[in-house]
């Protein structure tokens, strides 16, 4: 382990690959009174809309010369690019190079650890809609892993910083996190389009069913954020309504089958927490999950 140079606001900075979440990264960082010495970005106009943004940090298009002028770096390219980029640039000891990515493990980063550098992981629990998004990264849980410890420290304190909080996490645990991270954000916005497209036999189009289901949804996550579970959840599943099920599953595989397995897997998977609620008798439920697991086998 090679020892890092005193961590601290003053600490050069770089961000590269600076999109959505870069861009916002950064200017949080700056807003933070962090040292934010360089960015990276491909595209030109961007580069301008960050040299507006951020009047101290040098903005390059090559990674490399960003690199060069900061002890610590995240990368905050998309997945699938981070272990590329990382094997594209030369790298020296006393850096610390941190990737942004939810799923991938530190090996992804192994170019600069054999080089010398320390390597870490800080993944937001957010999504950045646009490049401005820097407000969104208070009060959301950074999973934070890296085996130096200072390093470790160092990301702890930028969390709270930031606005948020760190949890440690680790590199064989990150598939889980990640897929409950896209079960609660992409997946519920899919499953959100498949209830809007529900409407379709009302005569009423997908966009306008979203409208009308947004305030639904608001209310959802209000309960979800007062009430917790199970008592957030709400509707036939709590209430061992058997025949409202079974209408329910009759119309979801009238639209389509792939629809009613859907809304058969998710409740199948799900039913066990609504059962947490008390109102639910061991007879309905043994019912209940019959019925879902008879319609996931077709």
């Amino acid at each position: 382990m090679s020892p890092l140079p005193e961590l601290n606001k003053e600490t050069p900075i770089a961000v590269i690959a600076a999109g959505r979440l870069g861009s916002s990264l950064a200017i949080a960082l700056d807003k933070a009174g962090y040292n934010v010495a360089a960015i990276s970005s491909r595209q030109a106009s961007h580069r301008e809309w960050l040299n507006s943004r951020i009047e101290n940090a040098v903005v390059v298009q090559n990674p490399q010369t960003a690199v060069n002028v900061a002890n610590i770096v995240f990368i905050a390219a998309p997945d699938a690019s981070i272990e590329e980029i990382c094997s594209d640039i030369d790298w020296r000891t006393h850096q610390a190079v941190i990737h942004c990515a939810g799923v991938l493990p530190l090996a992804a980063l192994d170019k600069a650890r054999i080089a010398g550098a320390e390597t870490a992981g800080f993944h937001p629990l957010q999504t950045f809609p646009s490049a401005d998004s820097s407000e969104r990264l208070k009060d959301v849980s950074f999973a934070t892993e890296s085996v130096n410890p200072a390093l470790f420290y160092w990301l702890r304190i930028l969390a709270t910083e930031l606005g948020g909080s760190a949890f440690q996490i680790e590199s064989s645990q990150r598939a889980a996190y990640h897929a409950s991270a896209v079960m609660a954000c992409g997946l519920l916005a899919g499953l959100t389009g498949l209830a809007a497209e529900m409407w379709e036999s009302l005569g009423i189009s997908r966009e306008d069913a979203l409208k009308r289901l947004i305030p639904l949804l608001r209310a959802t996550v209000d309960a979800l954020d007062e009430k917790g579970l199970p008592d957030a959840i709400t509707g036939p599943f709590v209430r061992g309504d058997v025949e409202t099920i079974i209408a329910h599953m009759n119309a979801t595989s009238a639209k389509s089958q792939t629809t009613g397995g859907a809304y058969a897997a998710l409740a199948e998977a799900s039913l066990h927490i609504a059962k947490e609620q008390g109102g639910l008798s061991e007879t309905a439920y043994e019912r209940i999950k019959s019925l879902l697991s008879d319609e996931n086998q077709t």
